[in-house]
């Protein structure tokens, strides 16, 4: 069709539109926590927090196996002076757990309490948004 018009009226199609949009897109967040527990109780804390985090980013099986509930949505804020949202930093809208990883021996070396966890971990995170950003969103006064 973009042919025949080109050659009719002298007009083609923008190309250029295709190029620039494609459709709303998910964003994607990544974040990387060193944990180094300074003793048995904190290393304990540590890994507490690493199996919470894995049960909770894992889809739930129901009786009978057939069908599966969704895992859990996040809500993710910066706080500032530890009284909510920072009044610089990006939003969230709610989020799925996507990615999580964890380097036993971030150090590159193995090093464990007398207890059996270790003496440091590194945490990588990834979160995808389950709700585009649109404009309407900024122009609400709810999004920054």
């Amino acid at each position: 069709g973009a042919n025949i018009m080109g050659r009719t009226t002298g007009q083609v199609i923008n190309p250029n539109l295709e190029l620039l949009f494609e459709g709303p897109t998910l964003r994607t967040f990544n974040f990387n926590f060193p944990l180094t527990p300074r003793d048995e109780t904190e290393a304990d804390i540590c890994w507490d927090i690493i199996q919470a985090m894995k049960k909770d980013m894992a889809p739930v099986k129901e009786d009978p196996a057939l069908f599966l509930k969704p895992p859990c949505l996040w809500k993710l804020e910066y706080l500032y002076n530890g009284d909510g949202q920072h009044p610089f930093m990006n939003k969230f809208k709610p989020c799925a757990l996507t990615s999580f990883n964890v380097d036993y021996t971030p150090g590159g070396s193995y090093m464990t309490y007398d207890g059996g966890s270790m003496t440091a971990y590194n945490i990588q995170m990834s979160f995808n948004e389950i709700d585009p950003v649109y404009r309407g969103d900024y122009e609400d006064g709810d999004f920054q």
